[in-house]
């Protein structure tokens, strides 16, 4: 018998109190680890994370990592240009959402946050296999190779608003710096359309989001079988870029008359 085996069992007896509590803070250390394993693993993420350098060139749905963790509408695409993040969200549920908000937040390559910021979609309501687009301004000068994560909340809606604003678009113009649309509403509803908004989404070439933006009819207030226009005026570095458009177009009652619950897509000619 060598001599650990012989004095193992000694010093055993004499220290069994401390041995004891030893086994019992090992004991409790792996419950807190099981723990937060298991916290971990059912957290919800609903987030997409890129690389400022790059860009997004299919649909990204939020990802989860268990099968009971909170749903959340996809983000179909991202990017950041210079210091705004465009993008647009699909609404994948069987029911109307309303508040949809997007937060951004910003981190440099070692991991640091550089700038946060949020903004809600440009319309009230999306309702089911509709999408809506937004721009976060960061309002900071962002290092090179940063890394934005995007975060979205949002609440069911009880309100399904019938279809009856009718749409149209006529002349659109460029020159070296601007884009310019300009469109119609009509109210085909029984009562006054109050509030009325349009909002737009501005792809290029390969239907990536370059711009977003909403404005109002003038007046904002449509009577019933009236008309009233809308006018969008971007400014943007290079118009050629833009080659199609989706309206939307809502009021505090009434929702945009379309067959496919899509947006109205216009290409450029």
């Amino acid at each position: 018998m060598n001599s650990i085996e012989k004095y193992f069992p000694e010093y055993l007896a004499k220290n069994w109190h401390s041995a004891s509590q030893f086994s019992g803070l090992v004991c409790l250390s792996i419950a807190i680890a099981g723990f937060l394993f298991s916290l971990m693993a059912s957290t919800t993420y609903a987030q997409i994370e890129v690389t400022v350098d790059e860009n997004v060139s299919t649909p990204i749905s939020n990802s989860t990592l268990s099968e009971d963790a909170e749903p959340r509408p996809d983000i179909l695409y991202s990017a950041l240009n210079k210091d705004t993040i465009v993008g647009e969200v699909l609404n994948n549920f069987s029911y109307p959402i309303e508040l949809v908000r997007i937060t951004a937040t910003v981190y440099d390559k070692n991991g640091i946050i550089v700038a946060t910021g949020d903004k809600y979609v440009n319309d009230y309501l999306i309702k089911p296999g509709s999408r809506s687009g937004f721009d976060i301004f960061l309002d900071e000068t962002l290092p090179n190779k940063s890394k934005y994560a995007l975060t979205t909340s949002f609440q069911k809606s009880e309100d399904d608003k019938p279809e009856a604003l009718q749409l149209s678009v006529g002349k659109n113009s460029k020159s070296s710096n601007t884009f310019r649309v300009l469109g119609e509403v009509m109210n085909q509803g029984k009562n006054d359309a109050n509030a009325v908004k349009v909002s737009a989404i501005f792809y290029d070439e390969k239907h990536k989001v370059t711009d977003t933006d909403y404005v109002f009819t003038n007046p904002d207030i449509i009577s019933p079988n009236k008309k009233a226009p809308f006018e969008f005026s971007l400014y943007v570095d290079n118009p050629e870029k833009i080659k199609s458009m989706a309206f939307n177009v809502q009021s505090d009652e009434y929702s945009l008359i379309t067959d496919n619950g899509q947006n109205n897509t216009i290409s450029q000619q």
